[in-house]
Formats: C-alpha cells, sequence, structure tokens
C-alpha cells in the first residue's frame, strides 16, 4: 500500500488517533458556514472554553492587531477586531492546540514551522493591502494552516519523511516536489485531506490544496491560492521561521499575476523582516 493510499485510509478511519478538533472548534466552524449566526453567538460559543477565550483574547490584544486600548471580553473583541477575524484567531488557535506533537523531533523544528506559517499570514495580509485581490478573512487562518500537512507526515510516517527531507537536501528542489515523488502526496494535499474531515469550508481547504498547483486550482479559488503562494515565498524571503524547505519557489508569472511588481515584493519582504518582533508575539499568544 503506498504511501497516499495509507493516508486516506488514516483520515477516513474514524477509529484512528488522528488528531481531533475540540467541540467548541467544531462549534466554530459551523459558525463559519452559517450566515444566520450573530456576534453574541460566536461570543457565547468561545467565551465557554475559558482556555480558548483566553487564547483569543490575547491574540486580539497583540500587537499585531493594535487595538487602541486593552480587550477584555470576546463580545468587544468581535467589534474592535471584526467578526470573521476573531472566527479565524479561535480556529488557529484551536487547531494550533490539536496540532503541537509534544515530543521533539529532529527532523522538524515546531517553533519554526510555526514562525513561518504565521510569517505567510502575515504576508498574505501585506499583498492584500498593496493589490485589489481581496481574501479578507480567511488571509491569517491560511497561512496559519497552510504546513500542517508536515506536521501530519512527521507524527505518522516519520522514518518516509526523514527519507523524503534527505533526498530533498540531496537534489535542491523543492519539497512538495519530493512529496509527490515519494511518498505520492505532497503536504498540501494532506492538509486539505485533514481540512476536509474536519468539516473546513472549501474557500479555506481548497486554496490550500492547490497553493503549490496553481494550475489545477479551481478558477473561484485561484487569488486565494495565488496569495497564499507568493505569501509563502516572501516568508522564506524574509527568513521568518523555517518551513523545512530549502529551496522554496519563485514563480514570476504568479507575483506578476497577483497584481504585484518584483521591487515590490522585495518592499514587502523587508515589511515582513521588520514584523519579526509580531510574529513572535502571535506565536506566544497561540501557545
Amino acid at each position: 500500500m503506498s504511501i497516499r493510499e495509507k493516508v486516506i485510509d488514516l483520515i477516513r478511519d474514524k477509529a484512528t488517533s488522528l488528531p481531533t478538533l475540540p467541540v467548541i472548534i467544531n462549534n466554530i466552524i459551523v459558525t463559519a458556514k452559517s450566515e444566520s449566526t450573530t456576534a453574541n453567538d460566536l461570543a457565547r460559543f468561545i467565551s465557554n472554553d475559558q482556555s480558548l477565550s483566553a487564547r483569543v483574547l490575547k491574540i486580539a490584544n497583540s500587537p499585531y492587531y493594535g487595538a487602541p486600548k486593552k480587550i477584555d471580553s470576546i463580545t468587544r473583541a468581535i467589534i474592535v477586531v471584526g467578526f470573521k477575524e476573531i472566527i479565524a484567531i479561535a480556529l488557529g488557535s484551536g487547531i494550533f492546540k490539536a496540532l503541537n506533537p509534544k515530543k521533539n523531533d529532529t527532523l522538524m523544528d515546531m517553533k519554526d514551522l510555526w514562525k513561518h506559517s504565521i510569517g505567510v499570514g502575515f504576508a498574505s495580509k501585506l499583498i492584500e493591502q498593496k493589490t485589489k485581490i481581496k481574501v479578507e478573512e480567511a488571509t491569517m487562518l491560511m497561512g496559519l494552516l497552510h504546513d500542517i500537512g508536515k506536521i501530519l507526515f512527521l507524527i505518522y510516517f516519520p522514518g518516509d519523511y526523514a527519507e523524503v527531507l534527505s533526498k530533498h537536501r540531496a537534489d535542491q528542489i523543492s519539497l512538495h516536489v519530493v512529496e509527490k515523488e515519494l511518498l505520492g502526496i505532497d503536504h498540501s494535499e494532506m492538509a486539505y485531506l485533514l481540512m476536509k474531515q474536519w468539516n473546513f469550508p472549501d474557500n479555506i481547504s481548497v486554496p490550500i490544496r492547490y497553493y503549490h498547483n496553481l494550475s489545477d486550482c479551481p478558477i473561484e479559488y485561484l487569488n486565494r491560492a495565488m496569495t497564499i503562494h507568493v505569501g509563502d515565498y516572501i516568508c522564506h524571503n524574509a527568513e521568518i521561521g523555517h518551513s523545512t524547505d530549502l529551496f522554496p519557489e519563485k514563480r514570476d508569472e504568479v507575483i506578476l499575476a497577483i497584481g504585484l511588481s518584483l521591487e515590490q515584493v522585495e518592499e514587502l519582504t523587508m515589511t515582513l523582516k521588520n514584523s519579526r518582533s509580531q510574529v513572535d508575539d502571535f506565536l506566544e499568544a497561540l501557545s
């Protein structure tokens, strides 16, 4: 049985030890899909879980959001930060907790991987501000989740993934290419399959599925996928965290298609470098 077949069995089998999300996070996913949910509904969901509520408030009060004064309630956070942004923060925080292996592993520095993921979220927001592309509420969450497939490889297939990383270093080609070659599945598809199992909306899961394979991306999600793709490159270029990919792709045609010049990419790289302390604060708040 190939690794890809094993992955599909792993995700479909309810009896496996695949990370599951707390009930509160599942409720928030349902909330994110429903147009009838009110700010009061969301505040009640989050406030019922003290640990989640504390993390959401910590992130909402981080320098990244620049609140003029301390936010001391979920209701206030929704007003100041925004309804859909708070949903994204809550989901990201819950998934960070669910997908943080307790065992340290020499294959991957988890802290650096999460820093990179946060950095991609930051970079994607910068791309939004510089172009006419609007990804809006899902931007930070897509950045945070785009590499979770690597964590699953690390947890469930460490020996096979060690071979991938070794060949990646030796052949000096992008990591997702080696994953596909040796495992039959790359980390973006792995993340997509898990998010489908978690009932994530397509506007988050599909762009992550195709951010390395833009030519196959459904047109309605292409702008989002390109935003993650270019944000990923900017974050690598800014050296924020580490994704384990030593040879990230730089595709000029995608940069131009998203509405940026190559000079603007360098400007955004410098802006992101100057946000390093905010990335660190965001990671601390997630923890």
